[in-house]
């Protein structure tokens, strides 16, 4: 896939941009991280907004603005360029909320205006990541409304084509970081797929970036990947011991002699929620043989979780939550090098990976692979 990607013929037109020119646009982030945000909200019925980045230590931080007659201002400190969540009066738990955003926030001076119910078009002025990250937009926005369209009218070969469409939004992205490593964008875009990718890719393009993007945020993810040991097909499961619904101990032992599926997951991940049905169908093909089923949560919450639990009628498996501490190296989902969801691992009754789907796939293993192993193993 990535081999496709590099030997792309196809460029995007601002990736004619010399090398020089990069350099202007994208310069070196200073040692000073200090950030100054204003503010314009259009609305009437927000009071306040939520701002989450990481800041100059590395810890997220979530901090309340307060909308006084249509303004807000914010200062802090920010570990290197990023793209920061931007929350106003939330009506779902749906990365899809209206009153849910995103954008590229720099050290220095930032103004945006944001409109209630809008906050998917924030206007973001003085953030040149923003303006790049804009014209890579113009490339990938009429995919993902493609994407959109075949998720809401669903035929059978429609999980060939979302594949197939994400695989295309993946080129682009990846390409546009191969091609630009002064860019800001570049460590963001190779931090979302560095689990997609073969490790040995994701080192080379690493190594290619300047000094200031492999010791950025996303640079530092990064590092962390390539130097951590990731277990894969065939080897030994980490050993693991989580909570359940109940507060019991559930451990790798409790499911030694079955064969343990373990689907990461949250409510307020789409892609989740839409293959849910295709889950339960499975897992009840082989409720009454070998299969054990453990679904561990990254849930922003344990009531959103439990909700969850109940929404979908999937309270007769195991259940395990890990939140927002997903990324501590203690928690199950680190030790399988799980990031994004939804994501499936399978184990045998030794102990040991047949199997990693979903996003935990690094070959592009699909949920059809997964039924198809199950098939073979259990009769």
């Amino acid at each position: 896939m990535l081999t496709e990607t590099v030997g792309n013929k196809q460029k995007l037109k601002f990736m004619k941009t010399t090398n020089f020119i990069l350099f202007l646009i994208f310069p070196i982030i200073s040692f000073s991280q200090n950030f100054n945000l204003t503010g314009n909200f259009k609305g009437n019925h927000t009071e306040k907004i939520v701002l989450g980045y990481y800041n100059a230590n590395g810890n997220f931080v979530q901090d309340t603005l307060k909308i006084k007659n249509g303004k807000f201002q914010y200062a802090g400190k920010l570990d290197g360029v990023q793209r920061v969540r931007i929350i106003g009066d939330m009506k779902s738990n749906s990365m899809e909320d209206p009153n849910l955003g995103y954008f590229f926030l720099e050290p220095g001076n930032t103004e945006i205006i944001l409109k209630e119910n809008n906050f998917k078009n924030i206007i973001v002025k003085e953030s040149k990541s923003q303006e790049q990250y804009r014209l890579v937009e113009n490339e990938t926005n009429p995919i993902h409304l493609k994407l959109d369209s075949i998720s809401k009218n669903r035929t059978e070969n429609s999980a060939e084509l979302l594949r197939a469409g994400q695989e295309k939004i993946q080129k682009i992205e990846l390409c546009y970081a191969i091609e630009n490593p002064q860019s800001s964008l570049s460590p963001y875009f190779l931090d979302n797929y560095k689990r997609s990718i073969p490790l040995d890719s994701v080192k080379t393009i690493f190594n290619s970036f300047s000094i200031e993007n492999r010791n950025s945020s996303y640079g530092k993810n990064i590092n962390e990947l390539l130097e951590k040991n990731i277990v894969k097909t065939n080897d030994m499961a980490p050993y693991f011991a989580v909570k359940d619904i109940s507060g019991n101990i559930l451990s790798l032992d409790s499911f030694k002699g079955k064969y343990l599926l373990i689907d990461f997951w949250a409510d307020w991940c789409k892609p989740c929620i839409e293959k849910l049905p295709e889950v339960k169908s499975l897992i009840n093909k082989y409720d009454n043989k070998d299969l054990k089923v453990l679904f561990v949560s990254f849930d922003e919450t344990e009531d959103k979780w439990k909700e969850g639990i109940k929404k979908y009628n999937i309270g007769k498996w195991e259940h395990s939550f890990v939140g927002k501490k997903y990324s501590a190296k203690e928690s199950i989902s680190y030790k399988f090098d799980i990031q994004p969801i939804p994501a499936y691992i399978l184990i045998d009754p030794q102990g040991k990976i047949i199997g990693r789907y979903g996003n935990a796939s690094k070959e592009g293993k699909s949920f059809i692979d997964l039924e198809n192993k199950l098939k073979a193993v259990i009769k």
